[in-house]
């Protein structure tokens, strides 16, 4: 009992902060390794401008990501444990304290990618990649915005999903529909216990992934890394212009009133923008000889359409 008081005790994160106060800038700055909308940017950057040998394991990343985004975003809304008030702690800070999305989310995105990446050695891998995800989870007890217990949970459920995918593999493959099935669970139960937080995102991310997944599995992807930079460059647009609309409504900033219109209809743009994303590099293919397309792969630097990082031998 004692120690669950110690993890969610306001003088936990002041006890913390006053160890590291003159570098608390610096975790400040470090926090957004974890943040949601550059783990999304690095992993669909990843999946589409990676080797085509590697493309399950990609989408596999992704696919732990969505599911940690389900699994974080279900809990803040059910559980619904305000922030730490303290002195030094952000003025204003939205949303939920418990558990960490940032702890989460690096924990599953770094973990995950530790775990399929063809870099260096196993035991670099993971270093690099414990390192990233203590450093975030450290920086939102030093910044005040989490409890030490949040950040622990957030970690650990971050890890396990990293876990479940590894236990799962067929013969050392990581099977990326699985997971996005487990998302679309995750986000299902948490709708019915309640949340509301990011409900629309996470559902239709989730169905979109599981959707996309299913549909591109076995299909042929474009060699042309111009013709991914292309219509990258419109899906990306189109996903800031979703979120920007999504704000603008309010659908999901507003006190559990949705509007049954709006709301369906952001988790159908969610569910389109996400296989969006996992479709494009097979889509792409319809455009590799348009003259824009050749001339860009003839000037930019791509070799094929990769930076063929992944092909390197792995040594464990």
């Amino acid at each position: 009992m004692k120690g669950s008081v110690f993890l969610w005790d306001p003088s936990t994160n002041e006890w913390v902060r006053g160890l590291v106060e003159p570098l608390a800038s610096v975790f400040a700055a470090l926090t957004h390794l974890g943040d949601g909308a550059l783990l999304l940017v690095l992993g669909v950057l990843i999946y589409w401008f990676g080797a085509l040998e590697s493309r399950r394991d990609r989408v596999f990343v992704i696919a732990v990501g969505v599911a940690a985004l389900a699994l974080s975003a279900g809990l803040k809304g059910v559980v619904q444990l305000p922030r730490p008030e303290l002195a030094f702690a952000p003025e204003g800070y939205p949303g939920y304290s418990f558990p960490s999305a940032h702890a989460m989310g690096s924990s599953a995105f770094y973990g995950a990618l530790a775990v399929t990446v063809e870099w260096s050695t196993r035991l670099r891998r993971y270093l690099l990649a414990g390192s990233v995800i203590v450093i975030v989870a450290f920086s939102r007890v030093v910044m005040g915005v989490h409890y030490l217990g949040d950040v622990v949970v957030g970690v650990a459920l971050g890890l396990a999903l990293v876990a479940i995918g590894v236990w799962t593999r067929d013969e050392g493959l990581f099977e990326p529909g699985p997971m996005f099935a487990l998302a679309v669970v995750i986000a299902v139960v948490a709708a019915l216990l309640g949340s509301r937080v990011f409900l629309t995102l996470t559902l239709g991310a989730s169905i979109g992934g599981l959707v996309g997944w299913h549909y591109i599995e076995d299909r042929s992807t474009t060699q042309s890394g111009a013709a991914v930079l292309v219509l990258g460059s419109v899906t990306l647009v189109g996903i800031a212009v979703l979120r920007l609309v999504s704000i603008l409504v309010g659908v999901a900033a507003t006190d559990g009133a949705f509007t049954p219109v709006a709301f369906f209809g952001e988790i159908v743009g969610y569910t389109v923008l996400t296989a969006a994303v996992l479709l494009l590099p097979w889509v792409a293919i319809t455009i590799e000889d348009r003259p824009l397309v050749r001339r860009l792969q003839s000037q930019l630097p791509f070799s094929k359409r990769t930076v063929n990082v992944e092909t390197t031998q792995r040594s464990d």
